[in-house]
Formats: C-alpha cells, sequence, structure tokens
C-alpha cells in the first residue's frame, strides 16, 4: 500500500510540474487603458501602522469605457518592507452611469520613497525610493453600455506618483493591463 501511495504521489508531482510551467507560459498580458487619481492631502497617519487619505479627482480609460474618479477612500498598511494599499473610487461612467473602482497594491520603498512624496518629487518605479508597485483593479458599473468592465481583473502597473506637494500637483497614475491564457 505504502509503495502504491508513494508511485501515485511522484506521478502526481511530476504531472504538476511538468504541467503547471506550460500553462502559466501561455500566459500574456494586453495595455488596455490608464487610471489617473488626484492626491490633494496628505496621508493622515492614524494608527503607527495605518493611515488613511482621501482622493477627489482623476480619470479612468479602459478600451472604449471612460470615467470621472468623484471621491476615493485609501488606506495604507505599513508592514515591515511594504506598504499595502487598499483604494475604494465612486466613478461615474461617460454615459453617466455610476460605478465603483477597486483597487488593492503591494508596493515595496525605501526611506527616499517618503522623502520624494513628501518633498512632491515624481517617483518612476523602480526608482526615486520605490523598487515595485503592482497590484490589481476591479470595476462594478450599472452602465448597461461598459456592463463587460464588470467580468474582468486588470493587473495596474505604478507609472507615476507625486505627493500633494508638487508644483504639478500630487498624482498616481498606474497602466492597466488584461491577462490573457
Amino acid at each position: 500500500m505504502y509503495i502504491h501511495f508513494s508511485k501515485l504521489l511522484i506521478g502526481f508531482v511530476s504531472i504538476f510540474i511538468i504541467v503547471l510551467p506550460t500553462v502559466f507560459a501561455k500566459t500574456t498580458s494586453e495595455k488596455v487603458g490608464t487610471v489617473i487619481v488626484g492626491l490633494k492631502t496628505p496621508i493622515t497617519v492614524v494608527e503607527e501602522a495605518q493611515a488613511i487619505n482621501y482622493m477627489d479627482s482623476g480619470s479612468v480609460e479602459l478600451g472604449d469605457a471612460k470615467a470621472k474618479v468623484v471621491s476615493c477612500i485609501e488606506k495604507f498598511s505599513f508592514r515591515k518592507k511594504s506598504i499595502k494599499v487598499d483604494l475604494r473610487c465612486y466613478i461615474v461612467m461617460d454615459d453617466k452611469a455610476p460605478g465603483i473602482m477597486e483597487y488593492v497594491a503591494i508596493l515595496i520603498g525605501n526611506e527616499e520613497l517618503t522623502k520624494n512624496f513628501d518633498e512632491g518629487k515624481s517617483i518612476f518605479p523602480p526608482r526615486n525610493g520605490l523598487s515595485h508597485w503592482y497590484g490589481h483593479f476591479e470595476f462594478k458599473t450599472s452602465s448597461e453600455k461598459y456592463s463587460w468592465i464588470n467580468d474582468q481583473i486588470y493587473l495596474g502597473k505604478g507609472i507615476e506618483m507625486r505627493g500633494p506637494n508638487s508644483p504639478k500637483g500630487g498624482m498616481a497614475q498606474y497602466k492597466l493591463y488584461k491577462l490573457q491564457n
């Protein structure tokens, strides 16, 4: 019995090791849009390991869908070597339908990140204190025209970030990608 189980386990692990990489190797991404969120207020630390922020401007372009960012609440969780960002925004589609944009990301930075953000300097990963800035976006809307955005998770790649003290205005900009098998 033990020998049969061992052979079965070895066979299963072998198939897993052979098949799984080929499945992931076929996954590709396609750039499908951009998101820009305005950063106007400083981050408010509410606990030693958490902070919040409020935003009230920005835009979304996703294929032929366009939306205006009306208001957002952002929660930061500070970890030992990273920051988890959890963002929820109320958006209005260009056909006037309401929607929600949700975003979760992990940022890996260093002490230079906080300094550059506070000074309003442009931060372009992987430079200026930020080495990793990826997350995922989800959209929900009651729009019939754009209902297709409800059925996909989009990979978000951080492109540029400026703190609210920037002469150009604070903002976070992302490129959106759709994963395809």
